[in-house]
């Protein structure tokens, strides 16, 4: 019965050690965590106490400049003119910044208008240009004309030449047509007066009877080929 009871308190002992080290690595565990709250803490401080240094720097610092401002406003004249009287230097800061971003506007604007400008003139070169090819080529079209006109005179007039002749060469024929006989004395004295190397073959005067459509042809194709 000794020995059991041994047993049970060896047991029981070993189950409070398992006990105590749990309980010692807990509190440890939690020393931990609050030593780094700790320190975090310590940290928040400093810096807060360096946050409320610099405020206090800050605030002698703003005392100092309120007074510069207020020594400049006055040598300069804005507490005198109308135009900034009663109005704080945050609010002429601010109209300034806004003057700023007008201008920014404005120069955006310019430089687009500056490249519309640029395309305009590229455009009215090429407009100039071609108005330039097209004089060329009516003053061209105008020559040409002048010359088919010309050249249309000429062949009316070489036709109306040619028509006469062949109208005065076909009166023979016309008149042997109608019966007509020729004198013989004339024709007589005629072949007397020529000498024989002189003389026309007989058929000289007999001509093909040309219509005028044919010759309106012949000129329209002479012309057309001339062009």
């Amino acid at each position: 019965m000794a020995g059991k009871g041994e047993k049970v308190s060896k047991f029981e002992t070993l189950k409070l050690l398992e006990k105590c080290r749990k309980e010692r690595d807990d509190a440890m565990h939690r020393e931990s965590i609050l030593r780094e709250k700790l320190r975090h803490y310590e940290s928040r401080m400093r810096s807060t106490e360096a946050l409320k240094q610099k405020l206090k720097t800050l605030t002698v610092d703003n005392k100092d400049l309120r007074k510069q401002v207020k020594t400049l406003r006055a040598e300069i004249g804005l507490e005198a003119s109308p135009k900034f009287n009663g109005k704080t230097t945050k609010d002429i800061i601010h109209e300034l910044h806004e003057k700023e971003r007008q201008c920014s506007s404005l120069v955006e604007k310019a430089g687009k208008l500056s490249l519309t400008i640029d395309d305009l003139t590229s455009e009215l070169a090429n407009t100039v240009t071609s108005k330039t090819l097209l004089e060329d080529q009516v003053h061209s079209l105008q020559q040409n004309l002048k010359d088919m006109t010309n050249n249309q005179r000429r062949l009316l007039k070489l036709w109306e030449d040619k028509k006469g002749q062949r109208e005065q060469l076909s009166l023979p024929a016309i008149s042997q047509k109608n019966g007509q006989k020729p004198g013989v004395h004339k024709a007589v004295q005629t072949e007397m007066s020529i000498d024989s190397s002189q003389k026309l073959p007989l058929n000289a005067f007999e001509t093909k009877p040309l219509h005028r459509d044919m010759d309106k042809k012949s000129i329209l194709d002479k012309y057309s080929f001339a062009t």
